[in-house]
């Protein structure tokens, strides 16, 4: 190996980096500062090579992700369905509504990327339908109130924390949501990510992020739901998308191109997977959406309680007549002036 290693600069050149620039956390202390760690992290977070033999070990410092997860057994117990035996004897009609209730229920909704506004929305106009829900983000935690509100409708409600981008997380995490709720009905996938900034001055680790949350994840997700969809012959995956979905606007290139992906994605998807049953469709809002945060008096925006009533729609629509693309804006929006 020598004294130096490899380090990538763009796809498919290397560069020789002598071993003195770069931190060693065998020899190195860490940084004592910020200062000095602020000037060191853009460079560790270059892509580098180290050649071992026949292999390569290709490796690049990033932040760590932080994940939580929910209070299961909180929920558990407010989610719990009545059984029988807590239904007294002298009303039997209430056993067979409770039956009926559970035997009518439209399943289990999965939502991916979780957050105020649309997220939120989306979660109670389903739960508001009869559906269990499973509902994820990096930061379960922060869900809490929301799960605890929708539980005391009766619904099952549980909250993963998992990292949309990390093909081993997304894994496992379908399996938790199958042992724990069983195999969902509906699949949401409303992640989001976005740094602005023209293209010649956009960071290798900036655009990868903007890829890996826009698209990668879409595909991680949408994968690992189209096995399960598969094997039951029925269900919906939705993914997500923007006006970036469309056009590729100044200073919104690593948003423009993972929703690009996410949209091409959703189209090969759809051509391969109706005919198995699965209704694959992909959802532009070609808008701002409102936030419960946001004053009122904002520029025009989309209700997303009025956006969740169309994801719902689009989930009812009657096989022979699926919609594999729809876009949605408020009525005095210019059309695709947005990211």
């Amino acid at each position: 190996m020598g004294g130096a290693v490899e380090r990538q600069v763009s796809l498919g050149e290397f560069v020789r980096v002598p071993r003195s620039s770069l931190a060693s956390p065998a020899c190195d202390p860490p940084m004592r500062n910020e200062n000095s760690l602020g000037r060191l992290w853009p460079e560790l977070k270059v892509w580098r090579k180290v050649r071992l033999g026949p292999v390569s070990l290709i490796y690049a410092f990033r932040r760590a992700v932080r994940i939580t997860q929910g209070d299961r057994k909180t929920r558990f117990v407010l989610a719990r369905a009545p059984s029988e035996r807590d239904l007294p004897e002298q009303h039997p009609e209430r056993v067979l509504q409770t039956r009926t209730d559970r035997a009518a229920s439209p399943g289990l909704a999965v939502i991916v990327g979780v957050g105020p506004g649309f997220g939120d929305a989306l979660a109670r106009r389903l739960a508001g339908e009869g559906f269990d829900l499973a509902l994820v983000a990096r930061d379960a935690q922060r869900l809490t109130p929301l799960s605890e509100e929708l539980s005391g409708s009766g619904m099952g409600v549980e909250l993963y924390g998992a990292d949309a981008t990390d093909e081993r997380d997304v894994e496992r995490l379908f399996d938790r949501i199958v042992a724990q709720q069983g195999p969902p009905s509906l699949v949401v996938y409303s992640v989001q990510n976005f740094g602005p900034g023209k293209g010649i001055d956009i960071s290798v680790p900036a655009f990868e992020s903007g890829w890996k949350h826009n698209c990668l994840g879409a595909f991680l997700v949408a994968r690992s739901a189209g096995r399960l969809m598969r094997d039951a012959g029925k269900g919906s995956i939705f993914l997500i998308g923007s006006t970036s979905s469309m056009v590729g606007r100044v200073g919104y290139l690593t948003l423009a191109v993972g929703k690009f992906g996410q949209r091409a994605l959703a189209q090969v998807l759809a051509r391969e997977l109706w005919p198995a049953g699965i209704h694959i469709a992909h959802v532009i809002v070609d808008a701002d959406i409102a936030e419960a945060t946001a004053p009122t008096e904002q520029l025009v925006q989309s209700d997303p309680d009025h956006i969740a009533e169309s994801i719902l729609a689009l989930h009812r629509q009657p096989r022979t007549a699926w919609s594999s693309e729809i876009d949605l804006r408020p009525w005095n929006e210019a059309f695709w002036e947005h990211c």
